[in-house]
Parts: structure tokens; C-alpha cells; sequence
């Protein structure tokens, strides 16, 4: 009875670290990725950042890439440095200028999007879901031409609020 209550306690506080453990791993993946995009943006000058919403592996916007976007976002307005347009703000002026994607094809309307909203930059990603977590790939693109400023990536832990 002992044993047992003894392996019992053992597996619980090994549970209990490692939950403990989990977030922060998961926040120091995030604080990396913002960095990079923090780097990025003073290396093009820009200061005010335009989030979209991050898309999967088939090139759709899905609640996780959601989820992603919203904490880089944060992520990055915790740092200080930059300020971020809204995604859902950024979102709804895409769809009044009938702006589907961003590409070279649509840089006008692009600029107009960017010029409505006050931002210099956008801020776009892509997840790649795998067995250790979230491949994270995130652009900077410049609003006149479309064309990319800077990129990172990161793996995002499936641990914290992604278990």
C-alpha cells in the first residue's frame, strides 16, 4: 500500500512539473519569434505593424493560426517597441478593398489598406503543425511593393494553452 502510494505521489509531481515547466518554454518560443520580428522591423524601419491572421499548411486561416497570431501580436506589444494594428481591424479593411491576398498584383489596393489602417509594414504567418509543436513562419512585407523586409521562424511547443 505504501508502494503504491508512494508511485502514486511520484507520478503526480512529475506531472506537476512538467505542467509547470510547460509555459514557460512555451512563452520563451513566442518572445523569440517576436524578437525576430522586432529585429526585422528596425533593420527596415518600420514601427507600426499590420497583424493578418496566420494561415496553415493549405494556405487557410484556421482558429489555431488565430490563436498565433493574437499571441505574436501581444507578444510583440509586451516588448514595447512596435506598435500593432489589430488584426481584426486589418482583416475587415482587407475585405473593403477587396484585397484577397497580398501579392504584387494587388499592391495599389495594398497601400490604400495599409494607408487606412497607419501601417508601414505587414506582419503575415504560416503554422506547420507537427509532433513537437507549431513550425511558425512569419514575413514583414512593405505595403508599396508587396515584397517581403524580413522573416523568421520558430517552433512553438504544443504545451501552455496549444496542449
Amino acid at each position: 500500500m505504501n508502494r503504491l502510494l508512494l508511485t502514486a505521489l511520484l507520478a503526480i509531481a512529475t506531472i506537476w512539473t512538467f505542467q509547470a515547466h510547460a509555459p514557460s518554454s512555451y512563452e520563451e518560443s513566442l518572445k523569440q519569434l517576436a524578437e525576430g520580428v522586432i529585429a526585422d522591423a528596425a533593420k527596415a524601419k518600420r514601427d507600426r505593424l499590420a497583424v493578418l491572421d496566420f494561415t496553415d499548411a493549405k494556405g487557410a486561416i484556421t482558429p489555431i493560426g488565430q490563436f498565433l497570431a493574437e499571441e505574436l501580436s501581444t507578444q510583440i506589444l509586451v516588448a514595447g517597441e512596435l506598435k500593432v494594428i489589430d488584426r481584426t481591424i486589418v482583416s475587415s479593411t482587407l475585405k473593403k478593398f477587396h484585397v484577397t491576398q497580398l501579392e504584387p498584383a494587388q499592391a495599389k489596393s495594398v497601400k490604400r489598406v495599409a494607408k487606412a489602417v497607419h501601417a508601414d509594414a505587414f506582419l503575415t504567418g504560416a503554422y506547420l503543425d507537427s509532433p513537437d509543436g507549431f513550425r511558425v513562419t512569419v514575413k514583414l512585407l512593405s505595403p508599396s511593393t508587396v515584397q517581403s523586409l524580413g522573416a523568421t521562424r520558430g517552433m512553438i511547443p504544443k504545451t501552455g494553452p496549444l496542449v
